[in-house]
């Protein structure tokens, strides 16, 4: 039996033993060769088109992203501007670690302030659970306070449309009468903000207008009925005071107002 000869493959990255059986089965069709076969075998061939391509070490180090997202070469960047930069990047993280260190604060303070209430309710057999109202603790001497407060976020359903509807019928139909203040100061009530949102406070103020109309009783009623709760939102504040008589002085965690 015939020993089939052996063929050198030419790519230097061939995996492997290099030396394989010269027949076509191994290396393509080479008219132009001696020996009418490829210098690369088949498989190398292939993995030349669709390569593991080495990935281009680069040190990220050595780049700057700019504004635009693109990478720039620290050695093509002004040195005042990498000062600015890193000036910037430090505030940043630094900042990070305040908010974080305040966030960890209120939670921690949240947290503390429920289980003392829930505490002080066992005197009495009481369990209150769940989250708690508006309520401020006193130091013993009365020269601290702490204060929690919550917010309730109020949104209007479509109601609020009818009740517009309705408001605009008694204007229209009060147009000889009424008087030009109580249409601007529904007008007002009802103009939305930059950011296309009612203001809330000015449409509920709306309610104490001493009108006795009864088709605006009615959509007042229908402003009271749109009114929803969307969510809320805990506001917790310390304050002291010098002694019984001074005024109370919030130690205020701002950064604007420090």
């Amino acid at each position: 039996m015939k020993i089939p000869e052996k063929k050198k493959c030419a790519n230097k990255d061939h995996i492997g033993d290099p030396f394989l059986e010269a027949t076509l089965d191994i290396f393509s069709v080479d008219n132009k060769s001696k020996d009418g076969m490829s210098s690369w075998c088949k498989v190398c061939q292939r993995n030349r088109y669709t390569p593991q391509k080495k990935a281009i070490e680069m040190n990220i180090n050595d780049y700057m992203s700019d504004g635009q997202g693109r990478l720039v070469h620290v050695d093509n960047v002004k040195e005042i501007d990498k000062t600015r930069d890193g000036l910037v990047r430090n505030l940043v993280d630094n900042a990070r670690k305040v908010q974080k260190a305040m966030s960890d604060f209120k939670d921690m303070a949240m947290s503390e302030i429920d289980a003392f209430v829930d505490l002080s309710a066992q005197e009495y057999d009481v369990k209150l659970g769940g989250k708690k109202g508006n309520l401020t603790l006193y130091s013993y001497d009365m020269r601290y306070k702490a204060q929690v407060q919550i917010s309730e976020y109020l949104v209007f359903d479509e109601r609020l449309q009818v009740a517009k509807k309705m408001i605009d019928d008694c204007l229209n139909r009060w147009t000889e009468n009424s008087r030009a203040e109580v249409r601007t100061i529904i007008n007002d009530a009802f103009a939305v903000d930059q950011e296309g949102r009612i203001n809330t406070r000015r449409i509920l103020s709306l309610r104490r207008l001493n009108i006795q109309d009864a088709l605006w009783q009615k959509a007042m009623t229908a402003i009271t009925d749109s009114l929803q709760v969307a969510g809320s939102k805990s506001y917790f504040r310390i304050y002291n005071r010098t002694g019984p008589e001074g005024q109370w002085q919030n130690i205020t965690l701002d950064m604007a107002a420090l």
